[in-house]
C-alpha cells in the first residue's frame, strides 16, 4: 500500500507505558476527549485513557459515538461481535463496560481477525474466530456459530469491498433494535483502496437511504422496498463510521396506517 497523504495531518498517540512523556500524552487525550457535556457519560473514554493492559486503537471521536448509541444495553444480557482484534484491548473495554452495572448480565463478546496469534485474547466471555471478512463462505459458517447479535462492529481490514462483503452478509443477523456499525469509513476516499469511489462503501451506503424511504416512492419509479426497507430504522453518518440501527416495521404501518392526523382542524 502506498503512503496514505491526507490534506490535515494525521497524528498518533503511542502510550505503552507509565513515564513522564506517557502521563502528559494522557492528560492531551483526556482534554480533548471528556468535556462539561458528556463527563458524567464517559465509562468507556475514562476505561480508554487508563487501559495499562493490552492497546486499543480507537479514533478519539467514536467515544462519543459509542456512547451515545451503546448505553442503552449497559447492564443487559447482549451479544456483541467485533471485526478485527488488532491487540486485543477493545475485546476487553467491551467485557468490562456492558457488564459493569450488571455483573450478572450475559456479555458474549466475539472478534474475527485473520491472525491465528488473536486466540490468545479468548476467555471470560470472550470468543475468538479466525477468518476473513472478505471470506462470503466464512461468515456464512459464523452465522451458524454465534446467536443474533445486538451489535457488530466492522473496524476490521476498511477495504470498502470488505466492509460491503461484510454489511449484505452480517446485517441479516442482526437482531431487531440493533446496531451496526462500520469504522473508518474515511478509507472509502483513499483512491488506493476504493479503486473507484463510486463503487466505495461510502457510496455503498447512500444508495440505502433511497431504499429505507422506499415505501413512499410514487407508481412506476424504479425503486422498490426489500428486506432493508423493511428492517432499517435509521442510518447514522459520523467522522469515520457509519452507524445503521435495525427495527422491524410494523406490519400496520405498511398495510393499514402509514401517518394521521388527531384534533381539531381551524379552517385557514
Amino acid at each position: 500500500m502506498n503512503k496514505i497523504k491526507t490534506k490535515v495531518s494525521r497524528n498518533t498517540f503511542m502510550i505503552n507505558g507509565n513515564s513522564e512523556e506517557d502521563d502528559k500524552k494522557r492528560e492531551t487525550i483526556k482534554s480533548i476527549l471528556i468535556n462539561e457535556e458528556n463527563k458524567n457519560k464517559s465509562d468507556l473514554h475514562n476505561y480508554f485513557l487508563n487501559n495499562r493492559d493490552e492497546a486499543i486503537f480507537k479514533h478519539l471521536p467514536y467515544f462519543d459515538i459509542y456512547e451515545s448509541h451503546f448505553s442503552k444495553y449497559r447492564g443487559k444480557d447482549i451479544n456483541l461481535l467485533e471485526i478485527g482484534v488488532g491487540y486485543g484491548g477493545s475485546l476487553k473495554m467491551w467485557k468490562n463496560y456492558f457488564s459493569k452495572l450488571n455483573p450478572k448480565a450475559k456479555v458474549n463478546i466475539y472478534g474475527i481477525d485473520i491472525k491465528e496469534r488473536c486466540k490468545k485474547f479468548e476467555g471470560d466471555g470472550i470468543k475468538i474466530f479466525i477468518g476473513s471478512q472478505s471470506d462470503r463462505n466464512f461468515l456464512k459458517e459464523l452465522k451458524k456459530e454465534i446467536p443474533k447479535l445486538d451489535i457488530l462492529i466492522d473496524d476490521g481490514g476498511h477495504i470498502p469491498t470488505e466492509q460491503i462483503i461484510t454489511f449484505e452478509e452480517m446485517f441479516e443477523h442482526i437482531k431487531d433494535g440493533g446496531l451496526y456499525f462500520c469504522e473508518d469509513i474515511y478509507t472509502s476516499y483513499w483512491a488506493n483502496l476504493s479503486g473507484n469511489f463510486k463503487t466505495s462503501f461510502i457510496e455503498y451506503t447512500k444508495k440505502l437511504i433511497d431504499y429505507l424511504n422506499a415505501y413512499w416512492t410514487l407508481e412506476g419509479d424504479d425503486l422498490e422496498a426489500n428486506s432493508f426497507t423493511e428492517s432499517a430504522y435509521s442510518i447514522h453518518y459520523y467522522e469515520g463510521i457509519v452507524a445503521i440501527e435495525k427495527k422491524l416495521r410494523d406490519k400496520r404501518y405498511i398495510d393499514i396506517c402509514q401517518q394521521a392526523s388527531i384534533g381539531k382542524l381551524n379552517k385557514l
